[in-house]
């Protein structure tokens, strides 16, 4: 089972960024699975365990201990086959990364993964092979207007049996 760890945009974000990107996409054609989720920041990379259910009460208590913060997003950028929306490394973001990373390792035996250890903060728009319609739908997205920052106060709990996109599903939500 891979689990995977992120906190949640807020609704009217969510809703905006998404019609946007739906309207311009209706002319594009990218591949929508992204949304498969909420509008979300990831944590860290996804991992795999047969230890799900230990580790998710954890990581429950874990975020109910957190209190709301602020992010700001960036200009949508292309890295590789994802389109996302780069947010700003903050002191308290990579607090909460490296407290999962030493969390889970030293609870459950969870090894830093790789895209761990330079991890960047992002909220993925989309996820397509077609670096050419990527690179059509980031130059729609280049005037959309981001707001300032947006305060983040839930955290979302994740599971795919296979760890491919679009079969991850949210099976927590906590709100602090």
């Amino acid at each position: 089972m891979f689990l995977w760890i992120g906190c949640k945009l807020p609704a009217e974000f969510e809703k905006e960024i998404r019609t946007f990107c739906l309207e311009k996409n209706e002319q594009i054609g990218l591949d929508t699975v992204a949304f498969s989720l909420p509008q979300h920041i990831s944590l860290k990379i996804s991992f795999d365990t047969d230890r799900a259910e230990g580790i998710l009460e954890d990581l429950r208590q874990f975020a109910a201990t957190q209190a709301p913060f602020f992010v700001q997003l960036l200009a949508a950028e292309q890295a590789g086959n994802i389109l996302w929306l780069p947010v700003k490394e903050n002191e308290h973001l990579r607090q909460l990364h490296n407290a999962l990373d030493a969390r889970l390792e030293s609870r459950f035996g969870i090894p830093q993964h790789r895209f761990d250890k330079c991890f960047l903060f992002h909220s993925t728009l989309f996820m397509d092979g077609n670096l050419e319609k990527l690179t059509k739908m980031q130059s729609a997205l280049s005037g959309y207007p981001l707001p300032d920052t947006l305060r983040i106060d839930t955290f979302l709990l994740g599971i795919s049996e296979t760890g491919k996109p679009g079969t991850y599903r949210v099976v927590r939500e906590i709100k602090v």
